[in-house]
């Protein structure tokens, strides 16, 4: 942009030189023209006076016209420098802002790497969590609550394929045909293989909310776990009484829906009770979910701060036009967006203690993926 203002200033100046020169030229038309008619009128015309004003009127109109074509040829010339200029603005500006993109996605890769060297980690990569594309050799690992609705959907229409609202069934289609199949598509360094990560916090809330608070519609794992998570919390619900029925009775409708909900404190008390390798996939680490130190991945796409440009980059990698593909709110439910305010609102029920056994719990996502906790201790304090 700098370069940009002596250009502006440059082409001002020009445009200013040019109507200046033709208004003294004008006026000298003009002065030339009545000097010729006064004396017209105290001398007989002759022969010679006719040819002379019109070689001066002819002059004076080549000299005009010379100068304005000369003054619209800089015009228009110093105009294809400013676009020229701009143009090249516009090309370091995107390729700047690749780079960053790049660089933002290499640090974490390299990190991961690190990590799983430091820890001597190994994770079994499972075939259901992956999607492939062979027309678009794309490999992406889907993660509930984490876009995931979305990207399955992208590559269910890349495969051209009419996608099914039920996730599983989806993935099912979608997926490499064998455990051989995606160990070789994993090291395929012509393969792109995606990665989406949010905040393991947000990510947690959204989990409960979707699936255990909203008790407007039946879902697996409230029916699962709800009462396992009662039975820490509220024991007394399992003690026989006999006018208020059985424990399924009184927690749930006819129609395996909750009637009671477990709070958000209740969940977390039940979790950190449960060993991480039986979680739910709903809230389980993305590490090993998605198999990060067995997979060499091409790109992580962090939800949390992304920027149209890093989904334009994803796209241009998945062999699609920016223009011509829509990708919803990537971090939205039917619930409404969970972001850092609302997942503080929940982490507001929580203990300091609570937030940092949760923290160790999702370590390794953590130090993977640069994602920091202080501002939640911050939430559990706020009582």
């Amino acid at each position: 942009m700098p370069h940009l203002i002596p250009q502006f200033y440059k082409r001002g100046l020009c445009v200013s030189l040019y109507f200046f020169v033709c208004l003294i030229l004008i006026i000298m038309k003009s002065y030339f023209l009545r000097e010729i008619s006064q004396s017209a009128k105290h001398q007989q015309p002759t022969l010679h006076t006719s040819i002379a004003d019109k070689i001066i009127k002819k002059n004076v109109e080549t000299e005009i016209n010379s100068l304005q074509t000369s003054i619209a040829g800089r015009i228009i010339k110093e105009n294809v420098e400013t676009e020229n200029v701009e143009t090249e603005i516009s090309t370091l500006r995107r390729n700047n802002f690749k780079d960053k993109i790049l660089q933002k996605s290499t640090i974490m890769l390299q990190q991961t790497s690190h990590i799983c060297a430091r820890y001597a980690l190994r994770t079994r990569p499972i075939k259901r969590h992956f999607i492939y594309s062979a027309k678009h050799k794309s490999l992406y690992c889907w993660i509930h609550k984490v876009a995931s609705t979305s990207f399955v959907k992208l590559f269910s229409d890349m495969n051209r394929q009419y996608f099914s609202r039920y996730l599983y069934r989806e993935v099912d289609a979608l997926s490499p045909n064998s455990l051989e199949d995606l160990h070789r598509l994993a090291s395929n360094n012509t393969v792109f293989k995606l990665l989406v990560v949010r905040h393991p916090f947000q990510r947690l809330v959204s989990s409960y909310r979707d699936r255990i608070e909203d008790s407007s519609r039946y879902t697996a794992q409230a029916w699962l776990y709800a009462r396992e998570i009662f039975y820490l919390s509220r024991p007394q619900l399992f003690h026989f009484n006999t006018s208020s029925g059985n424990v399924l009775q009184r927690i749930f409708f006819p129609n395996r829906r909750l009637k009671l909900v477990p709070s958000f404190r209740e969940f977390l008390v039940w979790l950190l009770n449960q060993p991480p390798d039986t979680d739910d996939n709903h809230w389980g680490q993305y590490y090993t979910h998605c198999a990060v130190c067995n997979v060499s991945y091409s790109f992580v796409l962090k939800l949390d701060d992304y920027d149209i440009e890093e989904v334009n980059y994803v796209l241009s990698k998945l062999r699609l036009n920016g223009d011509e593909v829509y990708l919803p709110k990537l971090h939205r439910t039917h619930n409404g967006v969970t972001d850092f305010n609302v997942t503080c609102k929940y982490f507001g029920s929580l203990t300091t203690d609570m937030v940092l056994r949760l923290h160790e719990r999702y370590k390794m996502d953590f130090e993977m993926y640069n994602y920091k906790i202080d501002d939640y201790l911050h939430c559990a304090r706020q009582k």
